[in-house]
């Protein structure tokens, strides 16, 4: 008898439950690399001599399916992020607090680059997976 109710109360649940929940599933969201690393210089604080930031940066894209689109935008992806770079002096390279709005910067530029290219928001977050500077 109490496996009855219990199988009862499992058929109730089942028929209750939301059948559309397959569908808001989130899509999955894959991750593009930006290979090789990007090498570039800032301004420092003395005009003889150059800064070199090398970082590498990894995209998460919000869908799967949009990867083969933004693969083919790289060249202007690496050029909207050396100039957001070249843009900076020597002491937002350096600080903690500077690295986070470059990269909030670098974010910003690269999803309006593609908003443009492609009519759609691609990019969902950037990742600084290396950021080596030096004076």
């Amino acid at each position: 008898m109490r496996l009855l109710f219990i199988s009862l109360c499992a058929c109730l649940c089942l028929f209750h439950a939301n059948p559309s929940l397959a569908e808001d599933e989130p899509t999955p969201v894959g991750y593009l690399s930006l290979d090789p690393e990007i090498v570039t210089n800032y301004v420092t604080g003395n005009s003889s001599r150059i800064g070199f930031l090398r970082i590498a940066i990894e995209l998460m894209v919000s869908d799967l399916a949009m990867i083969p689109e933004a693969e083919h935008h790289l060249p202007l992806m690496r050029a909207v992020i050396i100039d957001v770079i070249g843009k900076k002096d020597e002491a937002q390279i350096k600080s903690l607090t500077g690295r986070e709005a470059l990269r909030l910067d670098i974010l910003k530029e690269l999803r309006m680059a593609l908003k443009s290219e492609l009519g759609e928001d691609v990019i969902k977050d950037l990742f600084f997976t290396k950021y080596l500077y030096n004076t």
